[in-house]
């Protein structure tokens, strides 16, 4: 008998794309269609332990690149004040009390970052995301800054190399991926 050699068929990729993520992709869109108010606490708070994760592996205490201010800030402009408060509140007080790790720092920052903002976004929000980004930025910074005046717990570099990278970071997330979360969440 002669055996034939069959050629392997090529497999379209797409189709295969489709296979492996239509389903999970399909099941985010729709999340955020039937209650995206659960869906964006729950990513925010995901990529913001996910950035304190990073910053305590690499021992990174001078820099402040967890994407806490910025998720509050699209939480507050594109769901509600009510919601980034919640989101906040999660992300600081509940989670230093959890892994005990609380500190007067904790409820400062959940004050400065709340309340930063909700200020930005009822001021400027019609603007520009850069733009009420920034300032609620320069309004955290300069908060955390005279906070750390008064409540002298950190050397003075380190308080104003917090609020540097804090402006920085928060900068470059809302530049990056302010447009992408405010089509996301405007849906």
């Amino acid at each position: 008998m002669v055996q034939i050699e069959q050629k392997p068929k090529k497999k379209n990729k797409a189709a295969e794309f489709l296979k492996k993520w239509g389903l999970p992709i399909l099941g985010i869109l729709l999340l955020i269609k039937i209650n995206k108010t659960y869906f964006f606490l729950i990513l925010f708070s995901i990529l913001t332990y996910i950035g304190k994760y990073i910053r305590g592996m690499f021992g990174l205490k001078l820099v402040v690149l967890d994407p806490l201010h910025f998720c509050a800030i699209m939480v507050a402009k594109h769901i509600g004040l009510k919601e980034a408060i919640i989101l906040v509140a999660i992300n600081t007080i509940i989670v230093d009390f959890a892994t005990q790790i609380a500190s007067d720092g904790t409820f400062a920052n959940f004050f400065l970052f709340g309340g930063s903002a909700i200020f930005s976004v009822a001021i400027l929000g019609s603007t520009n995301v850069v733009l009420y980004s920034c300032f609620a930025a320069l309004l955290y910074s300069i908060g955390y800054y005279i906070y750390r005046a008064f409540v002298p717990t950190q050397p003075s570099f380190e308080v104003v190399s917090k609020c540097i990278t804090s402006f920085v970071f928060t900068f470059l997330y809302s530049s990056f991926f302010g447009p992408l979360f405010g089509l996301l969440m405007g849906v």
